[in-house]
């Protein structure tokens, strides 16, 4: 993890001291990361992978290399999300917040919560 850590720091324009800083840790701990003495906790390692925009699986040596990792959406993507979370029903807003990922039929909602009544929907 230190090796990913140190490549990510060395290619990014920004200094340590600068990264460190963005990251909120001193320059001590991020020195720690790069070099092995420390590891990164969980939520470190989250801020490390939005700040250096690669996946925490690519920081944690799960996925083998770097472009295997995500790239941030596109404008055109993000607008698509945009147009299809408008088109969802409250609940299925809910479902899509609260799960991270959209469901958009009324047969997925039963599979996910097949107690839940749909205000509006009846079985024939």
């Amino acid at each position: 993890m230190a090796e990913r850590i140190r490549y990510l720091v060395k290619r990014h324009p920004k200094s340590r001291q600068e990264i460190a800083g963005d990251l909120y840790i001193s320059t001590d701990s991020l020195g720690n990361y790069i070099t092995g003495r420390r590891c990164p906790d969980a939520a470190m390692v989250r801020k490390m992978a939005i700040y250096f925009q690669v996946s925490a699986d690519y920081i944690l040596c799960v996925t083998p290399t770097l472009e295997d990792t995500f790239t941030l959406p596109t404008i055109e993507q993000e607008q698509s999300l945009l147009s299809l979370f408008r088109t969802m029903t409250p609940i299925q807003r809910e479902l899509f917040l609260h799960s991270g990922y959209g469901i958009t039929s009324y047969a997925t909602i039963q599979q996910v919560l097949p107690v839940m009544e749909i205000p509006g929907e009846r079985e024939c």
